[in-house]
Formats: structure tokens, sequence, C-alpha cells
């Protein structure tokens, strides 16, 4: 029987994360989308990066990856995100992850609108609604999906980027919500 891949979409924050050792690529939704897509899944990653070596490594790293790059943004006048990652004493980590990078400002293309309404799963979080302009780009492309497509929010509150207003309009979408232990009573 030659059933069609599952089309899912992973919306949000595509990263280097700075580690001691090196750097590794990250955001929860890339991560999500690699699984998706070793699973059989034709896996698409919408996000954005910056015209910079570092988004550039990014591009080449998911096309290596067998992802779907397509809803990728290239965005000239902001940078490829980057998150430093810290480790205390005990090897608790913190993070400093820097504002105003390229998946902050999302453009919703009618492009991406489409994709959307075709997708039978959307993977999206709160962090990368942290901006005005990336919450608006989430939501949008949250709606432009069909009425089937299964919206999974995956909270990931990192202070101080902890809004009501995120959570809430994530909630009112959203089929299934996962989030850890620390967050559930925040």
């Amino acid at each position: 029987e030659n059933m069609a891949r599952p089309l899912p979409l992973s919306v949000g924050e595509v990263l280097w994360d700075m580690l001691p050792d090196g750097k590794a690529l990250g955001g929860a939704p890339t991560n999500v989308a690699w699984h998706l897509g070793q699973l059989g899944a034709e896996a698409h990653v919408v996000s954005a990066v910056g015209n910079d070596d570092l988004g550039r490594e990014i591009l080449n790293r998911l096309g290596e990856m067998g992802l779907d790059i397509s809803a990728v943004a290239v965005i000239d006048d902001k940078p490829t995100s980057t998150v430093e990652a810290r480790l205390d004493a005990d090897g608790n980590a913190s993070y400093v992850i820097h504002e105003n990078v390229a998946w902050d400002h999302l453009p919703v293309s009618p492009a991406i609108l489409a994709l959307a309404a075709r997708a039978d799963a959307l993977n999206f979080g709160s962090l990368s609604q942290r901006h005005t302009a990336g919450r608006a780009a989430t939501m949008a492309i949250l709606d432009a999906a069909g009425p089937d497509a299964i919206r999974v929010f995956d909270i990931n509150l990192r202070p101080p980027f902890i809004s009501r207003e995120v959570l809430n309009g994530g909630l009112e979408r959203a089929t299934v919500v996962k989030m850890n232990d620390d967050e559930l009573p925040i």
C-alpha cells in the first residue's frame, strides 16, 4: 500500500547552542523535526536564519539531515540565533538566549500558509513567540492549518520570556500540550 508520508511542520527557533566544547545545532522545534524525519515523515522546519555564515551552515546541516528547508527564511538584517549555555559548579545549565535574531522576525509567506493548510501536524513553542512578529507569524500559520491538523504546543519557559498572552494563545489552539514538571505550576 502506497501511503503518503505524514507532513508535519515544526515552527520556531533554529539556532546554534554555543557549548563549552563547541557549537551544536539546536532549537526544540528543529530537534522535533529531525526526529519526525527519522520516523519517515516529510518534516519541514519553519524558521528563519540570518544572511551570515552561521545561517548558511544551519541550512546546509538541515539539508544534510534530510529536512525540507523551503520554509526557512533568510533575513538580511538579523543575525542567526545563538544561545550560550553555561554550567554552574553542580552541572546545572543556564542559557543566554540572544534577542532580536532572525527567528524573532519569522516572515509568513503565501507558500508557508499553503504548506500549513496541507500539514497533518504542527509543532510550535512558546519561546519563538517572545517577539510580536514571531507570535503573529506562529498564530497565522496555526490558523491556516486545517481543522484536523494536530497542533502540539511545546511550552518552553525561559525567563524572562514568559508571557500570559503567548501561553493563552497557544493553549487555545493546541490539540496537545507538552511541558515539564517545572513548567506545570507556572
